[in-house]
């Protein structure tokens, strides 16, 4: 009878073992249908019941190259998918004209109840060789894929983001972006209703300037907006922190002429918005850049800084995430390329910005990392796939969606992982049957 027990219960751990072992891998997938693909945004996915059921992700391909009157063009176009959480591709959805269609950013849209009912595209542009001329949509599409409506702007529009009301219906849109008039370019902001109707534009007038990010600031049930603001004169970058209403009208300068960092980035948080990036101002080697987090209060004043303590590739982009309980910020989560090795690598800081622990590490080095999403103790991950210089591949570069849980990479095809899944729950299936015959054959 012990000899029985011990069986079983090895058989059951030889079972979890294997069964941890393949999921605790990276799970590399890919698009693979086109030429050139690149995954550029990442967000949680929704079903009817306003459930999160996977990853949406979204990005642009390299469809054909046109010839044209002894030109030659590339023919972008952009490609948008839904995941589920095992990596499993769902849905796709293929936009462009003839020339040059990539995204700027995907956000969430709302019915009249408050529910996410799709997702909307702001594409950077869309130029058509034939007609000649450029222009700006929204694409809406609804939970399953599928084209709702097509929307074209006359404004370079960068970035639109929701605004929802106390009880989280959608108030409206606020964007962010530039205008040409008399051949010169200024800054925009302007507000669309549920339909992504235009209600108001309005440009601030200051040539060669023009707004690189926002984020809403939220106070007694009202809105305000934090927006970066880059000015060029005679090639000297100026970047400043302003404040606007609901209304598009400024209403504060926040920070005027930020010359403390090296790049700049905006985040939402409780009870006021972070700055962040890359910085010099470091206790390291002499010429190695790590980087900052600087939360500002309701006041619009710094309330803490945060400074890394090892280096970071300057010339790759910092991502912060933040991890929200009853909407109250917990943690953060900053995704950066760490200069020495070139690995991508994730850490979690506390709610004040303060280093808790490395949370990942990619050193493959073929790997071009976007956007991140964490999901409870899983990071997803898009980008690309780029081709060793020594390997022979018969692709330059495919979309790189992966999925991650423990800190090492180990490729492991999806298919691979059922293969071994199913060999070991066969081989429990056939110990335990085996037991039990020999047991009835004792009784017998």
């Amino acid at each position: 009878m012990k000899k029985v027990i011990i069986i079983f219960l090895f058989s059951i751990g030889l079972f979890f073992t294997i069964q941890i072992e393949v999921f605790a891998k990276d799970n590399i997938f890919s698009i693979n249908k086109y030429q050139e693909e690149n995954l550029t945004f990442i967000k949680d996915s929704y079903n009817e019941k306003q459930e999160k059921d996977g990853i949406l992700v979204g990005g642009y391909y390299l469809k054909e190259k046109i010839e044209k009157e002894n030109n030659t063009y590339n023919d972008y176009q952009i490609i948008v998918g839904k995941y589920n959480k095992q990596g499993k591709l769902l849905w796709e959805y293929t936009y462009g004209k003839t020339k040059e269609d990539k995204i700027n950013d995907i956000v969430y849209s709302y019915d009249e109840t408050g529910k996410i009912d799709g997702y909307i595209i702001i594409l950077e542009t869309t130029h058509d060789l034939e007609e000649e001329l450029s222009t700006i949509s929204f694409i809406k599409l609804n939970l399953n894929g599928k084209l709702i409506y097509e929307k074209i702007t006359n404004s370079n529009i960068n970035i639109i983001i929701p605004i929802l009301k106390e009880d989280k219906t959608l108030d409206y849109y606020i964007g962010i972006g530039t205008t040409k008039r008399e051949d010169k370019e200024y800054p925009l902001t302007a507000k669309y209703d549920r339909d992504l109707n235009l209600l108001w534009e309005k440009e601030l007038e200051e040539e060669n300037t023009k707004y690189i990010d926002i984020v809403p600031i939220k106070e007694d049930n009202t809105y305000s907006f934090a927006l970066l603001k880059e000015k060029n004169d005679n090639n000297q970058k100026t970047v400043s922190i302003i404040k606007q209403d609901a209304d598009g009208n400024v209403i504060e300068i926040i920070k005027d002429k930020i010359e403390e960092y090296d790049s700049y980035n905006l985040a939402e948080s409780d009870k006021g918005f972070i700055l962040y990036g890359i910085t010099s101002e470091v206790k390291l080697k002499k010429g190695e850049k790590s980087y900052y987090i600087v939360k500002y209060n309701l006041e619009n004043t710094e309330e803490w800084e945060s400074i890394g303590e090892f280096p970071i590739d300057e010339k790759k982009s910092v991502n912060l995430l933040s991890q929200k309980i009853s909407e109250e910020i917990k943690s953060y989560y900053l995704q950066y390329t760490n200069p020495i090795d070139s690995s991508i690598e994730v850490i979690e800081l506390d709610s004040t910005g303060l280093f808790q622990k490395k949370v990942k590490k990619i050193s493959a080095n073929y790997y071009v990392i976007e956007k991140f999403l964490v999901d409870k103790n899983t990071l997803y991950f898009v980008g690309q796939i780029n081709c060793m210089t020594d390997d022979a591949c018969d692709y330059n570069s495919n979309s790189l969606f992966l999925i991650s849980d423990e800190d090492k990479v180990i490729e492991v095809k999806d298919s691979d992982s059922k293969n071994i899944l199913i060999t070991a729950a066969f081989i429990v299936v056939v110990i335990v049957v085996l037991i039990y015959i020999k047991r009835r054959k004792r009784l017998t």
